[in-house]
């Protein structure tokens, strides 16, 4: 199994990068990168307009103070990787708007697709499994001999499959079994939320509540089986829901399953639940029930097929 300290070498490494904007960022650190390995044949303006265009067709500022801007370009040989530290923060329009502190450069070949996406999950898992934030990441790099060695203390493995921790997104709107379905109804008009997490007050996932659950509250069981509901188009639906649904709860709708997955679930059973169950989101919880986030597919599209 690859380790971090494989593609983050020694002598790879920025450590006093001054605020200004990413596309400095990204050339200082692919100058680097052609000074570290001489040996490189592609023209350089050629590698710098790849990562550009990358970058300028989303943010690779995936949050935290992180950004991984990259390239996949024809005939380089391995994966290779320049990392620059900038302690006063760079504006790289990360999806939450927190400053990025540290950037690893990252270009590989379109041969090994996954290359750069194993390894920008084993950092983020270094982060996330030594509860290392960024700013105390950086004070021991600068009084303990610097990123190689507090990379190297607790070097992660690479090579793991992806797994549903490494693309799972935080979820802010959350119900309760005991949420009114007016609460729950207006969370969803409001964020545009086709489906919601029911946790419990340990933070446990109890199940989920879908607009289709809404939908089909006590609708007869013999509608399913009908081709045509042409003979009664006069009934309404939603008649009973409108009369009494200031005495419903999310108890009355939400189904307990299916079942949450578990966040070492690998990106073959996310995509199965996503495509051959057609759920539109997979819930994510830890190893306790408790609930980390979701993910659709829309997840996999961003981080996945297009990161």
């Amino acid at each position: 199994m690859a380790k971090l300290t494989n593609y983050v070498h020694y002598g790879a490494i920025v450590d006093n990068l001054v605020p200004q904007n990413k596309y400095q960022v990204i050339k200082i650190l692919l100058d680097k990168l052609f000074e570290f390995y001489p040996d490189i044949v592609l023209n350089k303006d050629d590698v710098l307009a790849a990562v550009t265009e990358r970058e300028d067709s989303q943010t690779t500022g995936i949050g935290a103070g992180l950004a991984f801007p990259h390239a996949r370009i024809e005939n380089w040989q391995g994966l290779s990787v320049v990392v620059g530290i900038c302690k006063d923060g760079t504006d790289f329009e990360s999806v939450d708007n927190i400053p990025v502190k540290m950037v690893f450069l990252m270009i590989s070949s379109p041969d090994d697709s996954y290359a750069i996406l194993k390894t920008m999950a084993g950092i983020a898992r270094f982060f996330r499994e030594t509860g290392e934030n960024i700013d105390s990441f950086i004070n021991q790099c600068f009084a303990e001999g610097g990123i190689f060695a507090q990379l190297n203390k607790n070097n992660k493995e690479t090579e793991k499959q992806i797994t549903a921790n490494d693309i799972v997104r935080p979820v802010q709107n959350v119900v309760s079994i005991d949420t009114s379905i007016e609460e729950a109804t207006q969370t969803m008009h409001l964020n545009h939320l086709d489906v919601l997490p029911v946790i419990d007050e340990h933070g446990r996932f109890c199940g989920e509540l879908s607009c289709i659950d809404i939908f089909n509250y006590e609708m007869p069981h013999f509608f399913s089986q009908l081709q045509t509901v042409s003979f009664v188009r006069h009934i309404d639906p939603f008649e009973k829901y409108f009369r009494i649904k200031r005495d419903l709860k999310v108890k009355d709708f939400y189904r307990k399953g299916p079942k949450a997955l578990r966040a070492d679930a690998t990106l073959l059973e996310i995509v199965f639940e996503l495509t051959v169950k057609n759920r539109s989101t997979v819930f994510v919880v830890d190893g306790d029930d408790r609930f980390i986030g979701a993910i659709d597919r829309f997840c996999i599209v961003d981080k996945i097929l297009f990161f």
